[in-house]
């Protein structure tokens, strides 16, 4: 085997390991939960969210004895989750800083046999060296948590996405399991590792459900059960979410869709469906199923935000656009500074439809910008502000003024809801002369007027102009 080919195999291993670390991450984070309510159930009792009643609990020495190994149990299997989530972290990161040093030596070594300068691979390969034996002394119990000081996380960042990815990715398995042990809303901070995220919100939705607390967690469960590669990204009582079909740490593109009116968890299959349908229209044309030319792209489900019940409260009022903008924000930033760890910057596409083109809108009108490669309004009723000059991109930590390209208006001439742009509530339209911006119009060949009661539930229809649209929108970002 020449080094050429050694060294393509070590980078696919590296890549394999990572995805098998993660994965085992999460499955023991999900027994562990499971021995907590086993554990819970034992002991009956009442509490909160994390602690919910159950009653019938085991009295006597034998149930303390039985509640004591169950608990045991679980906290072993935290233990390990934690070990191979932060594996995971770091075969990402380190792991591709190798990758990188190897292939560049390897393209070296073509053009001057003998001569590759070898430097950069043995840092890189002693960087990950180093974190590897962190995480081989946290299984082998070297390490106790419950030593360890756990540190205030936002009080060392200043709650900055950027600032809390180099710390996380900084800590070791002991510190990361202090963390998400003490604090359960851990599972919703950007800058965490979505791996991390997933597991810890996993566990927090299960008690969640068992306090039966918060509208649409069931429907939420079942959507996670469908696909066990689905990450949860964030979760709040109240009834609020963010789903990723897959880790988009390591994607090649990540399309994030902000849904519209009427929108809830209830109906976060219907999100996650046109969400993914963006990402297969995002491939490339040529690049069959499995093609992997065709790269990957994972699609985020961002019902972060209270969307209007129905059009009429949706057409009058900005309010809840404007209230979860920095939610938005501060998503974006953390995708962008987590998978930029690893030295790659990877494309996010931001698809604002209907009522959510208003919540893309707002996100993107702070000073601070939108860490979006473009921002697609699709159907847009209005996107809060009145111009172009009023959007802003988050490059990086820098802000600067989105240019034309980067903010598109997707409409067809038969949807009716873009006139509602016409009260000023909403603010105008991206695309129109008014605004500025890229437009582009999906019109069906051969339609007509009689197609308007349909036009607008229709753009993320597969086989539809507008759909592919929108997907050579997102390619295009690349």
């Amino acid at each position: 085997m020449s080094p050429a080919q050694r060294v393509e195999a070590l980078v696919v291993a590296l890549d394999h390991a990572e995805s098998r670390a993660a994965a085992v991450g999460r499955a023991v984070a999900d027994t562990a939960a499971d021995l907590d309510s086993v554990a819970r159930r034992l002991g009956g009792g009442t509490g909160s969210e994390g602690d919910a009643a159950v009653g019938g609990g085991w009295s006597g020495h034998a149930g303390a004895q039985a509640r004591s190994r169950v608990g045991d149990a679980a906290a072993e299997a935290r233990m390990v989750s934690g070990a191979c989530l932060y594996l995971a972290d770091v075969l990402r990161v380190e792991g591709s800083r190798l990758s990188r040093a190897l292939i560049n030596w390897v393209d070296d070594e073509r053009v001057r046999p003998g001569r590759g300068d070898v430097t950069a691979v043995a840092d890189a390969d002693l960087a990950l060296t180093v974190r590897l034996r962190e995480a081989a002394e946290s299984l082998a119990g070297y390490t106790d948590a419950a030593t360890v000081a756990c540190i205030d996380l936002s009080g060392s960042t200043d709650d900055d996405p950027r600032a809390v990815a180099e710390l996380w990715h900084s800590l070791g398995p002991a510190e990361r399991e202090r963390l998400a042990r003490d604090h359960p809303e851990l599972g919703s901070v950007a800058g965490v590792s979505s791996a991390t995220r997933d597991a810890i919100n996993r566990t927090r939705l299960r008690r969640l459900l068992e306090a039966g607390e918060g509208p649409g967690l069931v429907e939420l469960t079942a959507h996670l059960a469908e696909a066990p590669a689905r990450h949860l990204l964030a979760l709040h009582p109240d009834g609020r979410a963010v789903v990723a079909s897959g880790d988009p740490d390591g994607a090649d593109s990540v399309v994030t869709l902000i849904p519209g009116t009427g929108s809830s968890l209830e109906s976060i299959d219907r999100t996650a469906d046109r969400a993914g349908a963006v990402c297969e229209a995002s491939s490339r044309p040529d690049a069959g199923p499995g093609d992997p030319s065709a790269g990957s792209c994972v699609s985020v489900s961002w019902q972060g935000y209270d969307a209007p019940d129905d059009v009429a409260a949706a057409g009058f009022s900005a309010a809840s656009a404007r209230e979860h903008a920095q939610d938005l924000r501060t998503f974006a930033a953390g995708l962008d500074a987590v998978e930029s760890m690893d030295g790659r910057d990877s494309p996010h596409a931001a698809v604002g439809y209907s009522y959510g083109s208003a919540v893309l809108g707002a996100a993107s009108a702070d000073p601070s910008g939108l860490a979006a490669d473009r921002m697609i309004h699709v159907g847009s009723p209005g996107a809060t502000v009145d111009s172009l000059a009023d959007q802003r991109v988050d490059e990086g930590g820098t802000a600067r003024q989105a240019a034309h390209h980067e903010v598109v208006g997707v409409a067809t001439r038969w949807d009716p809801v873009p006139w509602w742009s016409t009260t000023g509530v909403l603010g105008e339209r991206p695309g129109t002369e008014e605004f500025g911006g890229l437009a582009v119009d999906v019109t069906e060949p051969g339609s007509g007027p009689g197609s308007t009661r349909g036009a607008h539930s229709t753009y993320f229809d597969r086989g539809t102009v507008s759909l592919e649209e929108i997907g050579r929108l997102v390619a295009d970002t690349d």
